[in-house]
């Protein structure tokens, strides 16, 4: 099963993050902080660049950590149908970015591929 969330997101490019409402935060080698966050967030927020217009889909379920291929499946479903994807992995689940305009395609995708 997948939730799709209401929020649309942005990948924002900062150097520093103060105490603010985010999904995640990725810290790059070169020390580079890319944050998904609520685009209604960048207001106010400096940053040196930003991808807007993302839809999170959370799959609702606990993926264990020996799981082997799930990604794999997800993003080869998406890829098929020209979808690009961000993935983002928690203790728990996975996350998948899509574009706003790909949406309805990716759920789609997604219902068939998740059971």
């Amino acid at each position: 099963m997948i939730l799709v969330h209401d929020e649309v997101f942005a990948v924002v490019n900062v150097d520093h993050s103060d105490n603010m409402e985010l999904f995640a935060a990725v810290r790059d080698l070169d020390g580079r902080l890319t944050l998904v966050i609520p685009e209604k967030r960048l207001k106010g927020l400096e940053f040196t660049d930003a991808e807007r217009g993302f839809r999170l889909i959370t799959f609702e379920t606990r993926i264990p950590f020996d799981t082997v291929g799930f990604i794999a499946k997800v993003s080869s479903a998406l890829a098929r149908e020209g979808i690009p994807v961000l993935v983002f992995s928690s203790f728990s689940t996975d996350h998948v970015l899509v574009r706003e305009d790909h949406l309805e395609k990716a759920v789609e995708t997604l219902e068939k591929v998740v059971r």
